[in-house]
């Protein structure tokens, strides 16, 4: 019992029982003791923070190697891994890797390993399959073998590389004739738009200016290539051709560009009065004769056309 109840206790208990003079004024007595509380349980000790490398020897966890990974589960995983992948790789063939060119023995190992031929014809590259197109182009696999094997390229290596310059050849052949067609194509044009119908007849006697000196078909095609991609060059050839027509001079008397009817009549005239001429003399060569012949029929043909022409113009 506490002082303040005791306190109490004795003021209030004579008043309570005044009438009962029998009730004694002892003390109630104390409450029992109240029993201590138990005491808490002890806590667990801390865990001890994770390090895997602590249970590795001084060595190991001093390597270079280990020191590359964290000391936590995730460097201790990431260190089971490269380990793992390291024993993969160790059950593969091994090929060292060649110090320089005179490390002729590591070198020999690399050849064998990646199947590297001992000669070029070793590669046995497939045909460039060239277009009919693309006459001009041709392509050495030979050569181009005997290059690649300097550099101990792979079989596989080796032919991919050759596909890709095939096709890289071809692509560059077609481009080079589309733009030599294109330039070829834009001359023309020129010299249509400045001679107009004469065109033709000019560039006929041009060609036969290069028939008549080329010495063979391969010279030809080349003359003809090299001058009719320049205006300059048809003009330079027609120019020539126009004096040995004008002369009179072999196979050109009988080619002119074209001619006015009056140039025609000129012409026509002058013929008729050459008694020597082929197409009145019939002891000429055969093969002069009928050439004059062809060549004067012809004047009358485009004679005829231009008086047709005049007379559909008349009747309009």
């Amino acid at each position: 019992m506490d002082t303040l109840t005791r306190l109490l206790w004795r003021t209030l208990k004579p008043i309570m029982f005044a009438d009962d003079p029998g009730v004694g004024i002892a003390d109630p007595p104390d409450a029992p003791p109240a029993e201590a509380p138990d005491a808490p349980p002890d806590a667990p000790p801390a865990a001890a923070p994770f390090s895997w490398k602590a249970n590795l020897s001084q060595d190991f966890a001093n390597s270079p190697t280990v020191k590359k990974y964290a000391d936590t589960k995730d460097g201790l995983n990431d260190a089971v891994k490269a380990h793992l992948e390291l024993q993969k790789l160790l059950g593969h063939q091994k090929v060292p890797i060649p110090k320089g060119p005179n490390d002729t023995a590591a070198m020999a190992m690399y050849k064998q390993a990646f199947q590297i031929p001992e000669k070029p014809e070793g590669y046995a590259l497939p045909d460039a399959e060239i277009p009919a197109s693309m006459p001009g182009l041709a392509l050495d696999k030979s050569r181009f073998a005997a290059a690649i094997h300097q550099h101990n390229l792979t079989p596989a290596q080796a032919k991919g590389l050759w596909s890709i310059f095939v096709e890289t050849a071809k692509g560059d052949y077609a481009a080079s004739v589309k733009g030599y067609e294109d330039t070829v194509s834009a001359s023309a044009n020129q010299m249509r738009a400045e001679w107009g119908d004469a065109y033709e007849s000019k560039v006929a006697l041009g060609q036969m200016v290069i028939n008549k000196f080329a010495e063979n078909a391969a010279m030809n095609d080349f003359v003809t290539s090299v001058m009719v991609k320049d205006p300059r060059g048809i003009k330079f050839l027609a120019s020539i051709g126009e004096q040995f027509a004008e002369n009179k001079i072999g196979d050109f008397q009988y080619q002119r560009h074209s001619l006015t009817p009056e140039e025609i009549q000129r012409e026509l005239s002058a013929i008729r009065a050459n008694a020597e001429h082929p197409y009145n003399n019939e002891h000429a060569p055969r093969a002069e004769r009928d050439a004059a012949i062809s060549y004067v029929n012809s004047l009358y043909e485009a004679l005829n056309r231009t008086r047709g022409h005049a007379l559909s113009t008349m009747g309009r």
